[in-house]
């Protein structure tokens, strides 16, 4: 591939997206630069994809977002070194916008979309402690024909604290205190509250029955409690006088919080739960096998669509609760591989040295690493035919991983390095 001139890109973007007057702020994911706009249509989109190392412009949730794939961070640091231009933090590649930015028309897409958004913020923690210790599953098993013992993994302990991360990421999107939210979920795993939970017998909190669950390994619990902790924290900060509000601010957040959060919320969050697990069982009852296939089709007009991070909450509930996944995981897995299947036909027909370059480099990306955006928006999306080689690859595929009971008994990642988290069912997956 031809190299590539990061400042005069650089430039050429900015100037083709206003300049620094029309910039509010900038920040960045793995594959896409992500621009505030004062103005969105003074961008000249049609400008910016045909520059070299483009891959796309994706306009959502109040983000001009122009993808680079592999040359993102070079040209991120010419814009920051060369222009003077507010940033802010990296963000995860899934997530689109701040919650409180956006010029959006409030319709039900807005709405869903901000959903979906917020969800996917809040788990963000949660997501990269698992992530991180599905992967080191990943390396122990390698080494584990050496060590037997190194291979046991403490990734369902930390499904456990799963409520205080989930409750930490909420108040964090929130911009509420942590420590309100973290306190209210630690409650509820608290030894003394479990072992009453636990001991079948009725319990009672202001006279009012108490439903009996524990909250280890929950999801929406740590999430219904951090909003509520959130709101009481705004309010009696804001009612309650200055000299006072150190006191009885956090006093009042806890005398209100905590009743509403064991006698309602956490049981709702507990219940909603497992309906969500039903569903899914449900579901994948009616169409067997098929339901990776389906996931691993759809999964790329989801991420069109932004709304790829609706999976995460219904994975995470079915993982928890039933200790495997036989969905969402393989269905992404074969997602990723399918999308790089497509980059490698096409860069073994292309006659094209710096399309076959591209596409060698996004395939490998998609199956090693797990980041499909440069093989779908750089090469397949981009030529069009090969989507359909995607979507067929993807559906048979997740099929016959989920006739073959392909199951993922840990977060991991959606890699080809990730397989060793399917355990006794790794065949089905390779």
């Amino acid at each position: 591939m031809s190299k590539i001139d990061y400042q005069d890109l650089s430039a050429k973007i900015m100037d083709n997206i206003g300049g620094v007057k029309n910039v509010k702020t900038v920040t960045h994911c793995v594959t896409r630069l992500r621009f505030y706009l004062h103005d969105r249509n003074i961008a000249e989109d049609s400008e910016i994809k045909k520059l070299p190392g483009v891959l796309g412009v994706v306009y959502g949730n109040g983000q001009y977002q122009i993808i680079l794939g592999e040359h993102l961070f070079n040209v991120y640091d010419n814009i920051v070194k060369n222009y003077s231009v507010e940033t802010e933090d990296a963000i995860d590649e899934n997530l689109d916008e701040d919650l409180v930015q956006s010029s959006e028309k409030k319709n039900f897409k807005y709405y869903f979309s901000k959903v979906i958004l917020f969800m996917g913020q809040a788990m963000t923690p949660f997501i990269t402690v698992v992530y991180g210790a599905g992967m080191l599953r990943v390396v122990l098993s390698l080494v584990s024909y050496f060590a037997p013992a190194a291979a046991e993994s403490s990734t369902y302990q930390l499904f456990d604290f799963m409520p205080i991360l989930v409750a930490y990421g909420t108040s964090k999107v929130l911009k509420a205190n942590p420590a309100f939210s973290i306190a209210m979920a630690a409650a509820l795993l608290y030894p003394n509250f479990i072992a009453m939970m636990e001991a079948g017998e009725a319990v009672t909190m202001m006279k009012l029955p108490v439903y009996l669950t524990t909250y280890g390994s929950t999801l929406l619990p740590g999430i219904f409690s951090a909003i509520l902790v959130a709101y009481l924290e705004k309010l009696f900060y804001k009612i309650i006088p200055g000299m006072l509000r150190s006191v009885f601010a956090p006093l009042c957040v806890f005398l209100i919080g905590y009743p509403l959060t064991v006698l309602v919320l956490g049981p709702a969050g507990a219940v909603v739960g497992s309906w969500i697990v039903k569903a899914i069982v449900f579901i994948q009852a009616h169409v067997g096998g098929f339901a990776p296939g389906i996931i691993a089709a759809t999964h790329p007009f989801l991420v069109m669509m932004g709304v790829n991070m609706l999976m995460v909450a219904p994975m995470t509930e079915l993982l928890t609760r039933v200790g495997s996944d036989n969905v969402f995981r393989p269905g992404w897995i074969l997602h990723n591989i399918s999308e790089g299947g497509a980059c490698f036909a096409v860069a073994a027909r292309t006659k094209d040295k710096d399309m076959r370059m591209a596409a060698l480099s996004a395939g490998i990306g998609a199956i090693v690493s797990g980041v499909s955006e440069p093989a779908l928006y750089g090469v397949n999306l981009r030529l069009r035919k090969p989507m359909i080689g995607l979507v067929l690859g993807g559906f048979i595929g997740g099929s016959v991983a989920g006739f073959m009971g392909a199951k993922a008994f840990s977060m991991g990642y959606s890699s080809i390095l990730g397989v060793v988290i399917f355990e006794k069912t790794i065949a089905a997956i390779i």
